[in-house]
């Protein structure tokens, strides 16, 4: 069976944001490695850089790195990524955690679809759709 994984690519600011979401949903950072470490030749920029990592919490799990500006898509889609709790101290304490340094477009809150739902953007403009049955 195949899973599907998001990969995150962030620009330079790999480290930080790892560190940042490893606060935040309590995971765990894995199987890092830096352009240096790898066999392959990289521009200087790119030495101390993220090539590659993956993150795992109880309710996600993505790849990151700081991505190759040469290789970057221009035309890439916009995505939003959605966790959904089982309860909703859990899923209020994230929400507040995201939100620090980032921006609130929908406050948490019932909605009519019976489920406690919220939409917060990063500091890393990363897009959060957090919901939680009622």
């Amino acid at each position: 069976m195949a899973a599907m994984k998001p990969h995150i690519t962030f620009h330079g600011l790999c480290h930080e944001a790892l560190s940042f979401y490893q606060k935040v949903w309590e995971g765990d950072i894995n199987n890092l490695s830096t352009f240096d470490e790898s066999p392959v030749e990289f521009p200087s920029h790119l030495l101390g850089k993220v090539m590659y990592a993956e993150f795992d919490a109880e309710e996600i799990s993505f790849l990151a790195s700081d991505g190759v500006e040469e290789t970057l898509s221009h035309g890439s889609g916009d995505i939003a990524i959605h966790v959904s709790f089982s309860e909703q101290k859990r899923q209020t304490a994230i929400f507040a955690a995201l939100s620090d340094a980032g921006d609130v477009y929908m406050p948490l809150d019932n909605t009519f679809w019976n489920v406690r739902y919220g939409i917060v953007t990063d500091k890393f403009g990363i897009r959060w759709m957090l919901s939680c049955p009622l």
